[in-house]
């Protein structure tokens, strides 16, 4: 029961955060300008861009044994985009999410979240 109502508390939290309505749980990344959540009943991962600067915002994923993949948003300021990642139950994936920083600055990405879909 505990767990129930924490799992429910991350996907409440998530879906404020991003601006999404109507979802069941999820697993929430927050990192210096921009946000991610990944809902696995829906295989939707979803990249918000929570700064006001030049900066794009992106996240990036993988399956074991694949190749990275990458969802870009450079929409602006407090815009959302998503994707439903192509794959079946019972698949892991690691993800994350990063700002795009000029050149020569370095992107800067949160730690790599390990999920089971």
């Amino acid at each position: 029961m505990r767990k129930a109502a924490i799992v429910a508390a991350v996907g409440a939290s998530a879906a404020m955060m991003l601006g999404v309505t109507g979802v069941a749980s999820a697993s929430a990344v927050s990192w210096p300008g921009v946000n991610g959540a990944l809902y696995a009943s829906s295989n939707t991962l979803y990249v918000k861009d929570a700064a006001c600067d030049d900066d794009s915002v992106y996240a990036q994923w993988q399956t074991q044994g694949g190749d990275v993949q990458k969802i870009n948003n450079t929409s602006g300021c407090g815009a959302t985009v998503s994707r439903v990642l192509p794959m079946g139950d019972g698949t892991t994936i690691i993800w994350r999410v990063c700002v795009d920083k000029s050149w020569p600055t370095s992107d800067s990405c949160s730690p790599w979240k390990s999920e089971k879909i």
